[in-house]
């Protein structure tokens, strides 16, 4: 499969660019492992969730929402990429 078969999203472009090929990096790719929204983002997100489930999500919310989103799947390939760097070591 070449690079014109993959889908260009944000988070396939984040995980062509994240690599843990040089010296040091298994110690990187561990502490990004512990990587995890603090508490008071994880109880807003919540919140989020539950206006979103009730219907209430105001237009900016629903952009705050959609930027946890984001981050949170540059998060997922971040560590993915790293689980698989430090299980190929």
């Amino acid at each position: 499969m070449n690079s014109a078969d993959v889908p260009t999203t944000d988070a396939t472009i984040f995980s062509r660019l994240v690599t843990f090929d040089q010296p040091g990096d298994v110690v990187i790719a561990e502490r990004m492992l512990n990587w995890k929204f603090p508490q008071n983002d994880q109880d807003r997100m919540q919140e989020l969730l539950d206006k979103n489930d009730e219907g209430t999500l105001s237009a900016d919310e629903r952009e705050e929402l959609e930027a946890f989103a984001r981050v949170g799947r540059f998060l997922n390939v971040i560590q993915a990429k790293a689980r698989l760097s430090l299980k190929n070591r």
